[in-house]
């Protein structure tokens, strides 16, 4: 692009790295048609940016000597504040890897579910706190890195797990459908507060907290909202979101104690693994061992040449 002197110009674009030294700053980005452009900042700046992520960049052209004119920073906001719902996912799909399966379609899958849920109270405290989260829940990662960690990666962990269900339901009909449904659906929401976004980083609270405390805590407040917090539905809900990576060495306050904790767990830990061994054997070539998964206790997994 042709820059020319004092004219202004907006750019969105993916920070690649930020330099500074003594006496200047400046940070590399790459815009959505791949081209790179270096800005100027002022270290008041390096403060709101981190490598990865997209901002929208205002800027002015200036004379850096009498042959080169550079980009100067005037002001940074990140897209998040700018932009969302369908807006932010098509810019998001310009800068980031995204789900496999369509946002509209992950959306429509996980929308079924909801309204299959036929007790009150559930059906209630899900779909108060499904509509709150909405818009972020289906740009956000389920992980800064290992399973699901691109755009649309929660929601698709999410619809993934929740098309496990319906199997085991038939196997064991005594384990509650609509329990299940909103224990899968809220699991990993308050993943969206615990994660800063996509190529981003732990927040504070996340660290001190977790998504297991964070979304147990929200269930509460909701339900006591809907003036539903002493039901044995807010109750078991509760306990499926706090129990869900099983047991204390994976995070987990508390052990499943019951059955529908139980699977949501066992649910939550085959859609996490099989689909970081779907990846590395995606990268392997037949005959040979993948790299060590590292989710999978970094072992070697072996790709088959046997043709169905």
């Amino acid at each position: 692009m042709e820059l020319a002197k004092d004219q202004k110009y907006e750019i969105i674009g993916k920070i690649e790295n930020i330099n500074q030294g003594q006496n200047f700053s400046n940070t590399s980005i790459t815009d959505k048609n791949k081209e790179h452009f270096n800005i100027k900042l002022d270290f008041e700046h390096l403060k709101q940016i981190e490598v990865g992520r997209v901002y929208r960049f205002e800027t002015q052209a200036v004379s850096k000597n009498e042959e080169e004119i550079v980009l100067k920073c005037l002001n940074i906001e990140p897209i998040e504040t700018l932009f969302s719902g369908q807006e932010l996912i098509d810019i998001y799909d310009q800068f980031y890897r995204f789900a496999p399966l369509p946002i509209t379609q992950i959306k429509d899958g996980v929308e079924a579910y909801l309204s299959k849920i036929e007790n009150r109270v559930l059906k209630q405290i899900t779909e108060n706190i499904y509509l709150k989260n909405k818009d972020r829940f289906y740009s956000h990662p389920a992980a800064t890195k290992f399973h699901h960690a691109y755009v649309g990666g929660l929601s698709y962990h999410t619809l993934s797990m929740l098309n496990l269900i319906e199997p085991f339901i038939k196997a064991y009909p005594y384990l509650n459908r609509d329990l299940l449904y909103a224990g899968t659906i809220l699991h990993d929401m308050s993943k969206i507060n615990e994660i800063s976004g996509v190529d981003g980083e732990y927040t504070t609270e996340g660290q001190l907290l977790g998504h297991l405390v964070m979304q147990t805590a929200e269930i509460e407040k909701v339900a006591d909202q809907l003036g539903t917090a002493n039901t044995e539905e807010a109750l078991l809900l509760k306990h499926m979101i706090i129990s869900h990576h099983g047991i204390p060495n994976f995070g987990s306050p508390k052990k499943p104690q019951i059955g529908e904790a139980l699977l949501l767990w066992y649910l939550d830990t085959i859609d996490s693994k099989f689909t970081e061994l779907e990846t590395a054997l995606e990268e392997t070539k037949e005959g040979q061992f993948t790299t060590p998964i590292a989710v999978l206790d970094k072992m070697k997994f072996y790709k088959a040449s046997i043709k169905k």
